[in-house]
């Protein structure tokens, strides 16, 4: 890494914890002025940037999730459903991996090598400040490799240092153990006490403000959504990282307070690709979805959607108006979901039971349709004005819920899945209520223990062994809303939801076949040249060995975990 981006960084560390935190403008004098300063920055505001930089990312934001992740996946989909071209293409995806590359990974690298320059009594003291970035960087490694294979990691970030500018790749099984073993080695020193006082990020840390104990139980919990991964292609693998997290001295997260998400402090969604409703875009709930959650009464409806326009009034003015007939009857269920397949305008049994129309209300114009917005300020607290605060979860407890449940479910531990599903629904429903409460979503209505607990009794809710496994896939499903990725995956892993589950996913079909959701992004081939190509070669020639896989640029392949 060069002085000048050193420099970048480090200066836009320092702006951005002003801002967050209040770092005066004398701390921010001294370190644009004193050039040795500038050189050696504190690896407080380094770590700093390298937390801001693995959630600021509009141009993810606005491909991968917003055009693509959220559709595949039926987190939501436009307002005129989708085209016939759905799964055909990703183009400008797969933005985590320059972000991961270019800024998360070498910041966090150059905070562990400062650390361990320090003379030996300042670095004894900063033992659990050099274990926390390891945490960070396998969290994200994880995250390229997730939808990319395999990857350059052990050898990455190193040139700075007397490493290789040719970094090889690990596969994606190679990958796998590598971060459980760093995972398991962060928890383990963020668990044990260390014989000096240890030195502490503090505020400077967006996700557990320091807190080792916090960060430990992060890292053991990640090992066990990592290791669900392996489900297909090495479940005794699994199984014995389960058994060894479940016995690990650092513990899980054991409650929402230790939820590992950044709560920004800023405008930190304002503008840009991160908004929205830009470019004529209007989202909607995807039908099976919201009859599943209507279906049941699912007090997070409300915190998913926003009801649609055909209130009591509209309807009346619609009626005197002559837009509707005046034999209409009223319909008080305002939540609807768009069709996601893509040949579903041709199906008359699935028409609106109105097609958009419009009334007027003095000298405005309204536009109705049955079909419900998403909750946009769930995902873009600024939007339409707003002031809210987001949230950006990474690992919630009531992901481990159910995470802990799936995997009593299927008898890889001893833990009891019925009651860990109900701590997950309860956790969810808990989690998405203060979401939506920070994110200042429309017309918020609190969450109450009295629809928690009638929720949880509901048939078809309530934990039935023999059904147990889809129940926990479909809640942990609806869970997964405002974690695009993770609903994607959880989706490509079990097959669920699906045409026969509960929550149904109909089938997607064009000129009568039937369409596969992709799984993967496209995977650029080495251009000649290159400066790594030998290994970026060497490492797709391995990947396309495997018949799955397919050509690079087939975003229907699936990678090493992605097995059928």
């Amino acid at each position: 890494m060069t002085t000048l981006k050193i420099f970048k960084y480090f200066t836009f560390a320092l702006v951005a914890q002003a801002t967050i935190m209040g770092c005066s403008r004398d701390k921010f004098a001294e370190y644009n002025t004193d050039p040795d300063a500038v050189l050696n920055p504190p690896v407080d505001y380094l770590f700093t940037q390298a937390v801001i930089m693995s959630q600021d990312n509009d141009m993810e934001a606005f491909y991968d999730n917003y055009s693509y992740v959220s559709r595949w996946s039926r987190v939501f989909l436009q307002v005129t459903g989708n085209s016939l071209g759905v799964t055909d293409n990703a183009a400008n995806a797969n933005n985590r991996y320059g972000k991961f590359f270019e800024d998360v990974g070498p910041l966090l690298e150059d905070v562990q090598r400062m650390i361990d320059r320090m003379p030996d009594d300042e670095r004894a003291r900063n033992t659990y400040k050099r274990a926390i970035p390891s945490v960070v960087k396998a969290w994200q490694a994880w995250y390229v490799s997730d939808v990319n294979g395999s990857i350059p990691y052990t050898e990455a970030f190193q040139s700075r240092y007397g490493g290789t500018l040719r970094p090889k790749y690990e596969t994606q099984d190679e990958l796998f153990t590598i971060f459980d073993r760093e995972l398991k080695e962060a928890a383990t020193i963020l668990s044990t006490p260390q014989p000096v006082e240890q030195f502490s990020y503090g505020n400077q840390d967006l996700y557990f403000g320091g807190d080792a104990a916090k960060w430990a139980k992060a890292a053991n919990s990640l090992r066990l959504m990592i290791a669900l991964r392996l489900m297909k292609r090495d479940p005794a693998r699994l199984q014995a990282i389960v058994q060894d997290v479940l016995s690990h001295p650092a513990g899980l997260i054991s409650s929402s307070e230790e939820d590992w998400s950044l709560k920004a402090r800023i405008n930190f969604t304002q503008g840009g690709n991160w908004n929205i409703t830009g470019n004529g875009r209007l989202f909607v709930g995807e039908s099976g979805v919201v009859d599943y959650m209507w279906n049941n009464e699912d007090p997070r409806l409300r915190f998913f959607f926003r009801p649609n326009q055909w209130s009591e009034l509209n309807f009346q003015r619609a009626k005197d108006q002559g837009v509707i007939p005046a034999t209409a009857v009223f319909n008080p269920r305002r939540y609807y979901g768009q069709f996601s397949n893509p040949e579903a305008a041709e199906d008359p049994t699935k028409a609106r039971f109105f097609a958009p129309l419009q009334i007027r209300d003095g000298e405005n114009t309204i536009t109705l349709d049955t079909v419900s917005r998403i909750q946009d300020r769930l995902f873009q607290p600024e939007n339409d004005g707003g002031t809210g605060v987001g949230i950006f979860p990474v690992l919630t407890y009531a992901d481990l819920c159910f995470i802990r449940a799936e995997i009593a479910q299927r008898g890889w531990s001893n833990e009891n899945a019925g009651e860990w599903y109900t701590k997950g629904v309860e956790a969810s429903l808990r989690f998405y209520d203060k979401l939506a409460e920070s994110t200042h979503i429309v017309d918020y209505v609190p969450l109450t223990d009295a629809e928690i607990n009638a929720f949880k009794t509901k048939p078809g809710i309530a934990y039935n062994a023999a059904t147990g496994l889809e129940q926990i896939v479909l809640q942990s499903y609806l869970n997964y809303y405002r974690n695009f990725n993770e609903a994607w995956a959880l989706v490509k892993r079990t097959g669920m939801p699906n045409k026969t589950t509960a929550l149904v996913f109909e089938d997607w079909t064009n000129t009568g076949s039937v369409s596969q959701m992709p799984r993967r992004f496209n995977i650029g081939f080495p251009v000649t040249g290159e400066y790594n190509f030998d290994n970026k070669k060497a490492a797709l020639d391995e990947m396309m060995r495997d018949p799955d896989f397919g050509e690079p640029s087939n975003i229907l392949g699936r990678i090493w975990w992605d097995k059928q």
